[in-house]
């Protein structure tokens, strides 16, 4: 087998390592030059480029040649690989498969699979999964979107163990024989328009996680989402577990897997068997939002029955992820938040919805393509100072024209210390970006570290 990898950040990494022991003759292209990423990214990029060459891969990065897929059998996208990059115009021109990292390593597993996508809460959701599961005594591996790319974990799945696996838009549009045992729609919000285009093309991507499953297999929906799902799962035979936080069933489809919080409690109803999962308020995960995830996650722990003290349990043992709502300071009366994942404009509402005003709101970064305008009203309503950064300030600056106490900035220190100066006592600073990371950082997590360093060593 003669395979082609595109893109050799941490998806292609593990999926060419993965092509090279099963003995498959490799070829890897990365047209990055480093000029949008940091020297230190750049020189690992440069060290996985010569650790794979030294394994007998062909490597080639800063450029696509007209070479890299000539020849080969199947072409392997990493998800920020876009339909218009060259080396998958030339591949489909030549009619030669293009298939993405995820598919290619599900081929080589026969573990059951678990998979959760949204615009929001998927990382969340997936690694409580993989917690309540593990907690229970159920061997999972959680990958994908998430930490490590799957292709890096499928040699160790075994057909008794499940795979956890967080799923980006990016990498399902390109799905094709991508089966998933269980899979889960957490919502859906504009995200992402910079490549889909439109939120029909968005929601398409998404909705390809049901495309093979069948009635042997199980789907966990947002019930808001019904209209948009529908299409994706109704000749599929799925059983199917609607969820709403809200607990108001009168426009639900009948059928009997349900999921509510109802005056704060937790509540599953799977085949007319109501269980009580605890008070939302009693547990670690803080934020509203949250609840949502908390309910598909509990959802999946009935379909695999597991006892119901042991899933209690597991929940009361959970706590949040780093920079999704972390609290990290409270200084001189001013506390300090880090919403770094929120990287969409519903995401920045979540968090402005989640914390109790007034609030000293940082936001820009790398714009991909959304509309500000409904942020707006919230911040008129909760934001006492806005500082905006990134590629991106100037745009926000105009779409926030009319809020007088904003100040644009050049750097994260500038924007802490900027955030945290002539505020009322009591104010939280919080980073709710509501962009990209890519202008400034290889990724959120980055620069919610970098806001945190800023925090506890300055402001």
């Amino acid at each position: 087998m003669k395979v082609a990898i595109i893109g050799l950040a941490r998806s292609g990494y593990a999926a060419a390592k993965l092509a090279l022991s099963l003995g498959y003759s490799v070829k890897v292209s990365d047209g990055c030059n480093g000029t949008h990423m940091s020297e230190e990214a750049f020189r690992e990029l440069e060290r996985k480029a010569e650790e794979l060459r030294l394994l007998g891969a062909s490597v080639e990065i800063g450029t696509h040649s007209d070479e890299c897929v000539k020849g080969v059998d199947v072409v392997i996208a990493s998800p920020g690989v876009p339909d218009t990059a060259k080396p998958i115009k030339i591949a489909k021109s030549e009619n030669i498969p293009v298939i993405n990292e995820v598919e290619f390593a599900v081929r080589q597993t026969k573990a059951k699979i678990i998979a959760i996508t949204g615009t929001n809460g998927k990382t969340t959701t997936t690694t409580l999964i993989g917690h309540i599961l593990n907690y229970a005594n159920i061997p999972a591996i959680v990958a994908g979107n998430i930490g490590q790319a799957l292709c890096g974990v499928v040699e160790k799945a075994t057909s008794q163990k499940y795979l956890v696996v967080e799923l980006s838009s990016f990498q399902l549009e390109t799905m094709e024989n991508f089966h998933p045992d269980i899979a889960i729609w957490l919502n859906l919000t504009p995200d992402h328009l910079d490549r889909h285009g439109t939120m029909g093309n968005y929601a398409a991507a998404k909705g390809k996680m049901f495309m093979n499953m069948n009635s042997d297999d199980w789907a966990v929906i947002w019930n808001h989402d019904r209209e948009i799902t529908k299409p994706f799962i109704e000749n599929t035979g799925v059983k199917t577990v609607w969820i709403d936080e809200t607990g108001k069933w009168k426009q639900t489809p009948e059928n009997s897997y349900k999921m509510s919080c109802d005056n704060g409690e937790l509540v599953s109803v799977f085949n007319g068997v109501k269980q009580l999962h605890g008070q939302f308020s009693n547990l670690n995960l803080k934020g509203d939002h949250n609840i949502t995830n908390m309910l598909a996650a509990i959802s999946v722990a009935r379909i695999l029955r597991i006892p119901n003290h042991i899933l209690n349990e597991a929940l009361v043992q959970f706590h949040g992820l780093p920079h999704r709502l972390e609290f990290i300071a409270e200084k001189n009366g001013i506390k300090f938040v880090n919403d770094s994942k929120a990287t969409n404009i519903d995401a920045v509402i979540k968090a402005l919805e989640s914390v109790e005003k007034p609030i000293s709101l940082i936001a820009g970064g790398y714009d991909k393509g959304g509309d500000f305008t409904p942020l707006i009203n919230f911040v008129k309503e909760k934001v006492n100072k806005l500082v905006l950064i990134g590629d991106a300030a100037p745009m926000l600056n105009e779409v926030f024209k009319n809020i007088e106490n904003k100040v644009v900035v050049r750097s994260m220190k500038e924007a802490v210390e900027a955030a945290a100066t002539n505020i009322p006592h009591g104010t939280t600073v919080l980073l709710a970006p509501g962009c990209a990371s890519f202008d400034m950082y290889d990724n959120f997590e980055k620069r919610g570290e970098d806001f945190s360093k800023c925090v506890l060593t300055g402001a």
